[in-house]
């Protein structure tokens, strides 16, 4: 069970289902639609726009293990799935299989929202993530840019479907449009922290997994730069996000916020300028990987003010 759970990334699928929750529930039922669900996608098809994505974001985990098992066995012996527990050819199969039921639904979802557009991007997504395994995993920077970038996007998506429902209530839509490009720019603003995160998350993973990319001719940026440079373009990284979100803490904080002033300071500034002490000192592969699993709780905990956000606006 342990092995499957690596298989499918759990945590990862937990913490998916909790941010579009939170986006849903925490912005925009208060928001956008005053706490009124009425007008709102409908409860199950955000059920099955979640399992879409979870699905989509499975097919990717499952693919991209089928293409680094050999990368793997030196990294990660001891969590190797496929080919340990999972044979290569099952692994296809059932990348196959949760694409194709994660594309029927997604254009199920396209036809409630009337939009042939929001469906395609779900095959689309299965192609991206085929891709992102089989060839652009070996670019350099480009693959920690790519990662960074479905981060961001998960967040946009659940905006972009509650968008195209809100086309079809035109009258409401309309009363809601100012509102809508302040919602806009706090998930943009989300969609950002998430990108910076993730990319400076995937550079400390390359430190963690060089031994086992240098050996397969897996360019990644501390094979190329070497070591201590990586570091730099982290800490840079960190110190663009703590700078950023200083300056979304003084709009909260001239706006009266002063709880989510101090989430954001406590939960989030800290911890980020901690990790950044912590990647200056590692030197060994447990390190690197304390230095990710920090990295992954400030996404957590940045993520989680929309919760905050609900119960105090």
């Amino acid at each position: 069970m342990k092995g499957i759970a690596r298989f499918i990334r759990l945590p990862n699928l937990i913490i998916v289902v909790l941010i579009e929750v939170l986006l849903r529930y925490g912005i925009l039922l208060p928001i956008l639609y005053c706490g009124q669900a009425d007008y709102m996608t409908g409860t199950t098809d955000f059920i099955l726009f979640i399992l879409a994505t979870l699905l989509l974001a499975v097919g990717g985990y499952v693919i991209n293990d089928y293409f680094d098992q050999k990368i793997d066995r030196v990294n990660r012996p001891d969590q190797l799935v496929v080919s340990k527990i999972v044979a290569p050819r099952m692994a296809i199969k059932i990348h196959l299989l949760v694409n194709i039921v994660t594309v029927l639904i997604g254009f199920y979802l396209a036809y409630t929202v009337r939009s042939i557009w929001f469906g395609l991007l779900f095959p689309c997504g299965a192609l991206f993530f085929w891709f992102y395994s089989a060839r652009w995993k070996q670019l350099l920077i480009w693959k920690n840019l790519i990662v960074a970038f479905v981060s961001a996007s998960l967040i946009l998506l659940v905006l972009l479907f509650e968008f195209f429902h809100l086309r079809l209530i035109p009258d409401y839509f309309s009363t809601v449009i100012n509102t809508l490009t302040g919602i806009f720019r706090l998930f943009i603003g989300y969609a950002v922290f998430a990108f910076l995160v993730s990319l400076f998350r995937e550079i400390i993973k390359d430190m963690e997994d060089q031994k086992g990319d240098e050996q397969f001719g897996t360019k990644s940026l501390p094979s190329v730069i070497g070591v201590g440079w990586s570091k730099m373009v982290i800490v840079t990284l960190i110190l663009i996000t703590v700078a950023l979100l200083a300056y979304v803490q003084l709009v909260i904080y001239l706006l009266g916020m002063f709880v989510l002033f101090w989430y954001f300071m406590v939960l989030v500034q800290l911890p980020s300028l901690t990790l950044i002490v912590a990647v200056l000192r590692a030197q060994k592969r447990e390190e690197f990987h304390f230095a990710s699993t920090m990295a992954k709780l400030i996404m957590f905990t940045g993520i989680g003010s929309m919760f905050v956000i609900y119960i105090t606006y």
